[in-house]
This record gives structure tokens, C-alpha cells and sequence, in this order.
């Protein structure tokens, strides 16, 4: 793992009281358009009694370089996840809820592309520290020209900028933040087209790109994930009759 070995994080973690001065916002004063730069954070008892057992069983808590194994596995679930909605996009499929037509809601999405191989190996996991049973660091990707053009081509577009707030259960791990990131997107596209499209549309299909850093939190055992997008709406299916 790039920058992120065991023993260095094991190292760092003596000095985390330093580097918890870094103010996260700064992740919010990075130029996206050339270099992505946000914090991430996984508990550092991702596993409820993970800890516990091992120390029963030690008779101490285990090493640093085997409590930060299953943190660091989930820093790289996540990161390129969220890098692939920030550099490619996620196509979405939304249909709303209609009581009259006895419709139910239903909404997918998935990245346009997944990284490359090359993609995964420009990630960077800069600085980690731990804070409050959590282990952080930086993950940082420098775009390509080509990335950069398309990332800018949003704004030349000027397609309209959205947020959306999703949570899921903190105890769904990966999963949990996959599930809260769709919610956030299906609450971004069902506002914005609430007040685009008068009447309630049967589909809609279309591709939004996160634009800022995202940010990931807690609240009553549950993840609460904040993103911004960049939103194309690709095609609108209207009812043709009641």
C-alpha cells in the first residue's frame, strides 16, 4: 500500500497529536480541477469486539501493525469508490414513487468507468493519524490533462451543481457507505427534479459527478454521507396517460 505501511502507521500514530491540528477543511480549499485531495477515516475497531477478543486472548492489546489492518482495508475500499464517482461519474436510474399509479421508487447507479489499474496505482494515502478510535489520512490523486478536461467540460457545460445527503447502518462496513452514496444521489436528483419537471416523470436517467471533497460523518449509529455533483440529466420519461 502506497505511503501507508503498517509499520509506518504504527510510527506515525506516536505523533498523532500534531497532526490532528490539520484543520479538515483544508480538504475543502484544494483546486479539484489538477489535484483531488480529501481526508478519510475507518474505526479503528471496524469489527465490534475485534479488539476485545485479541486482548483476552493477549493478555494486551494487539501490536499497531495488526490493529490497523482491517482500517487501512477499509480506507482502500472506499477511496477508489469515491474517486470513481469524482473522476469518471455514476450513471443513475431513478423511478419516483407514485401512489396513484401504484408505483414504487426504485434507483441504481454505478460508475461510467471503473479506475484502471494505472488509476489505482496513482492513489496516494498521505499523512495518516488517529483520532477518537479512528484512523485518518489524506488520499490524494493527480488527474491526468485529459481527466482535467473532462472535469472542467462540467463546468464549461454549465451543468447545475447539486447536494444530497444519504445515511445507511455504521455497522454495514463498505457496504454501508456504497448504500449511503446512492441515497445521497437519489436525494440530490429527486429535488432537482422536483422543481425542474412539473409533472412527475415515470424515469429518469442521467450521470452526476461529484465535485467537491466528500464528507463522511456519524450520527446515531449511522453513516451520514454529504456529496456535491455536477448533474446531466440524460433522458426523462414522461407518463403517456394517467
Amino acid at each position: 500500500m502506497r505511503s501507508l505501511s503498517r509499520s509506518r502507521v504504527a510510527k506515525i500514530v506516536l505523533v498523532s497529536a500534531l497532526l490532528c491540528v490539520l484543520p479538515l477543511c483544508f480538504a475543502q480549499k484544494v483546486y479539484q480541477d489538477r489535484l483531488i485531495r480529501f481526508a478519510l477515516w475507518a474505526s479503528g475497531d471496524a469489527y465490534p469486539g475485534y479488539f476485545d477478543a485479541a486482548k483476552a486472548e493477549q493478555n494486551q492489546r494487539p501490536e499497531p501493525e495488526t490493529m490497523y489492518d482491517v482500517p487501512v482495508a477499509r480506507i482502500k475500499e472506499v477511496a477508489p469508490f469515491l474517486l470513481e464517482g469524482m473522476l469518471y461519474g455514476w450513471k443513475f436510474d431513478y423511478v419516483p414513487y407514485d401512489r396513484a399509479r401504484g408505483v414504487e421508487e426504485y434507483f441504481s447507479f454505478e460508475p461510467v468507468q471503473a479506475l484502471s489499474e494505472a488509476d489505482l496505482a496513482s492513489i496516494r494515502y498521505e499523512r495518516p493519524w488517529a483520532k477518537d478510535d479512528r484512523l485518518w489520512c489524506w488520499v490524494a490523486f493527480e488527474r491526468t490533462t485529459q481527466m482535467t478536461q473532462q472535469f472542467l467540460s462540467w463546468q464549461v457545460i454549465t451543468n447545475p451543481r447539486v447536494k444530497g445527503i444519504g445515511y445507511a447502518r455504521l455497522i454495514d462496513g463498505f457496504s454501508g457507505i456504497q448504500t449511503a452514496c446512492g441515497e445521497a444521489v437519489k436525494n440530490a436528483v429527486r429535488e432537482y427534479e422536483r422543481k425542474l419537471i412539473k409533472n412527475k416523470p415515470k424515469e429518469v436517467f442521467g450521470t452526476v459527478l461529484i465535485s467537491e471533497p466528500p464528507l463522511i460523518g456519524i450520527d446515531s449509529g449511522r453513516y451520514v454521507v454529504t456529496l456535491d455533483f455536477f448533474l446531466e440529466t440524460d433522458k426523462i420519461v414522461k407518463y403517456e396517460t394517467f
